[in-house]
């Protein structure tokens, strides 16, 4: 079975990870200057009649991230999906979840709330050999995932059945929180990514692509 490295995708998704941290956080900074303009917003002034400042820089960051978003997406899927077809071939160990279940079931409703989190903890522990290694990481990786998504769904409610500014502010509110626990979820990725890559590199050997020979003169 032909292997592609996984050191050269470990890292472009870690620099995907790295940039998510900092679009984060000036979504945070984004969100709270909203939560200020709708909590200040004179009464005499109707919400749904007007469009503020902060709502056009809060819809740009949005655009950003959304980019953002999908490109580290498709990079992480691709990065399970080859760390589990490279585990398959070098571990000795046999691994329950296949390349294309391993990212399938981040699409299956219901078991798209602990499948990956199975499939990322076998990862972990394949990759580490069975070592005395906590995978802790992975846990917090996805409870944090979870929150994630239940305070975007949330925000995302609220801003649809807003009416005044209150509901706007409260809205913004949310997102504060969510992007904050955002950051905190990145942050965790990106340990995890960078620890499986450390333990895969350290007890795995890629075999050497053969040398390229051109074809002999006839």
């Amino acid at each position: 079975m032909e292997l592609k490295p996984l050191g050269t995708l470990t890292t472009t998704l870690r620099v995907f990870l790295a940039i998510t941290i900092g679009v984060t956080i000036i979504a945070v900074l984004a969100g709270c200057y909203d939560y200020y303009s709708y909590s200040t917003l004179p009464l005499e002034v109707h919400a749904n009649e007007v469009i503020l400042t902060s709502d056009a820089v809060v819809a740009l960051v949005g655009l950003v991230q959304l980019v953002l978003s999908i490109a580290t997406g498709i990079t992480f899927l691709m990065w399970i999906y080859r760390s589990n077809k490279n585990l398959r071939a070098l571990s000795a160990e046999p691994m329950h979840f296949t390349p294309g279940w391993s990212v399938g079931w981040y699409f299956v409703p219901i078991a798209n709330l602990f499948k990956p989190y199975q499939v990322m903890k076998e990862l972990w522990t394949v990759s580490h050999q069975d070592e005395d290694h906590s995978y802790a990481i992975v846990g917090w990786w996805w409870a944090l995932w979870i929150i994630s998504n239940l305070l975007s769904r949330i925000a995302f409610r609220l801003v649809l059945r807003a009416e005044d500014a209150s509901d706007y502010a409260m809205s913004a509110m949310i997102y504060i929180i969510s992007d904050g626990i955002d950051v905190i979820l990145t942050v965790v990725a990106l340990a995890m990514i960078t620890r499986i890559a450390a333990a895969y590199a350290t007890n795995f050997t890629e075999p050497s692509a053969a040398p390229y020979a051109p074809p002999r003169a006839v």
